[in-house]
């Protein structure tokens, strides 16, 4: 199982702005499958012995060949949540 966790930088947006500018970023662990998952998903090659148990992969969502479709509702509507707004 590949674990995924991402941090949106969104603590600047302005509490009446109902589409924000953020800017994502996913954090990889590749641990559990040695790289893989994140070799295929950025536009560079990840070494995995420079990682595991070592670093963390922690790379922006604009950098990433992995296609988006769902990033802004995403990242709106946990904006709103953050902020106690209901749609």
């Amino acid at each position: 199982m590949i674990d995924y966790y991402g941090v949106t930088f969104d603590h600047l947006v302005p509490l009446d702005d109902s589409d924000p500018k953020v800017l994502p970023i996913n954090i990889v662990e590749i641990e559990d499958d040695g790289g893989v998952y994140a070799n295929k998903y950025n536009p560079f090659e990840i070494d995995p012995t420079e990682y595991i148990q070592k670093k963390v992969l922690a790379v922006p969502r604009c950098c990433q060949k992995r296609k988006g479709t769902t990033d802004r509702v995403s990242v709106n509507d946990a904006v709103d949540a953050r902020l106690g707004r209901t749609g």
